[in-house]
């Protein structure tokens, strides 16, 4: 049996977005609303479904589907071009919520993610009122529905996520013996790796259901599939030891703005970095991290990425010095316009003395300013701000509201 399950602290969300394709049609076309909206290649051509919404899956419309089955079975229903641009920009705004409350991330696709929530009860909460949290805060920036599994690792929380969508939180179990008896009814495809075809083998074998499996020796399951076989054991048990991130810590912060059109004001592209940096550095400090290199990010018309990186003397978690390094960056691009702009920091590590680096006085008061300034919005919201912030932030909130722009601020 695995080690995992002496480890109770460990708390891992999975959050799935409904129908995200579909929903995001939904909202910005109040007239798709209650309707069947499949989102993919259009009927008659050759091509498939992307996403169907809630209402398109009653008439068993399902992704990968052929675009021309799903127009057999719903002659009337909305069917909608892919915008990849805009469910790109919804996905990062999701996922920079996710990264207010665990650095721990993973993002498996654009419309679901892994969050390590492991040791946060004290910043956030019970499990469960953390995922209201996320949920809300969600909806609220982005007006889309989440589904939300709480689990003692990725696989079950992947289970979790599904059973009770769309808008759901779903707690799997966290004992060993219940976990067997929670999946035991469950049908074999709910199992990583199971797909069609090996669905069909077990079921050729009267296995049809995970319970089956769990009466199955290793030794069987690795005559029968191999290595795989071992990974069946312990998936049918629901033993999953793989980390969120592929094991390794976090090492990036970062925040992007998508303006609505090319932007070829400099003056605009500086104010847009001052707000990303302070809610990077803020973001920062909360994990208790500090970065070693500054990123600056952005994307020319022709929609290609481009960065400049600049290693720091010593880390830092400050937004002074953070903004006055990307200024350096953004000093040696030279670019007639950018439709995206974005600032990082990298080389995540803990927070440590700061002493050690040799910072000063000065640096340190800095820290001190910035801390004190964090507890006072954690407590009043955003009432602070220096010169030219406040009409920067004013302008700011106009841009959020209008379609395309990433959104700020705080949980």
């Amino acid at each position: 049996m695995s080690y995992f399950f002496h480890m109770p602290s460990r708390v891992i969300f999975h959050i799935d977005m409904d129908a995200f394709f579909a929903s995001v049609e939904q909202r910005d076309n109040p007239s798709y609303k209650g309707k069947p909206v499949i989102v993919g290649a259009a009927p008659g051509m050759r091509g498939v479904v992307a996403a169907a919404s809630y209402e398109a899956r009653k008439f068993g419309i399902h992704s990968a589907m052929p675009i021309n089955e799903a127009f057999r079975r719903c002659p009337k229903g909305v069917y909608v071009r892919p915008r990849g641009e805009v469910y790109g920009e919804e996905s990062r705004k999701i996922m920079n919520i996710l990264e207010r409350f665990s650095p721990a991330l993973e993002q498996v696709s654009v419309d679901e993610a892994f969050l390590d929530m492991s040791g946060t009860e004290k910043l956030f909460g019970e499990p469960v009122e953390t995922a209201r949290m996320i949920k809300e805060r969600i909806f609220k920036e982005t007006r889309l529905t989440a589904s939300i599994g709480i689990a003692p690792n990725k696989f079950l929380a992947k289970i979790a996520s599904d059973l009770n969508k769309p808008d759901g939180i779903t707690v799997a179990p966290f004992d060993a013996g219940r976990i067997i008896e929670w999946m035991a009814p469950m049908k074999v495809g709910r199992i990583w790796g199971v797909g069609k075809k090996t669905q069909a083998v077990f079921e050729s074998m009267g296995y049809m259901l995970v319970g089956d499996l769990q009466q199955l020796s290793l030794q069987f399951l690795l005559d029968k599939f191999g290595k795989y076989g071992a990974d069946l054991h312990n998936l049918c048990r629901g033993i999953d030891d793989r980390p969120v991130g592929d094991g390794e810590m976090m090492k990036s912060l970062s925040r992007e703005h998508t303006y609505n059109v090319d932007s070829r004001d400099v003056k605009e592209w500086k104010e847009t970095l001052l707000i990303l940096t302070e809610d990077v550095a803020r973001r920062a400090r909360r994990h208790g991290v500090k970065g070693g290199t500054v990123v600056l990010s952005y994307r020319r018309p022709d929609f290609s990425r481009h960065s400049r990186r600049k290693p720091l003397p010593y880390p830092t978690n400050v937004a002074k010095i953070i903004y006055e390094n990307v200024l350096d960056l953004l000093a040696q691009i030279r670019e007639p316009a950018i439709r995206l702009i974005g600032v990082g920091i990298t080389g995540l590590d803990e927070e440590v003395q700061t002493d050690l680096f040799g910072e000063g006085e000065s640096v340190k008061a800095l820290e001190e300013s910035e801390k004190a300034v964090d507890r006072v919005m954690e407590r009043f919201g955003e009432v602070i701000g220096k010169g030219t912030e406040i009409g920067i932030r004013s302008d700011e909130r106009k841009k959020r509201k209008a379609p395309g722009n990433s959104t700020g601020g705080d949980i």
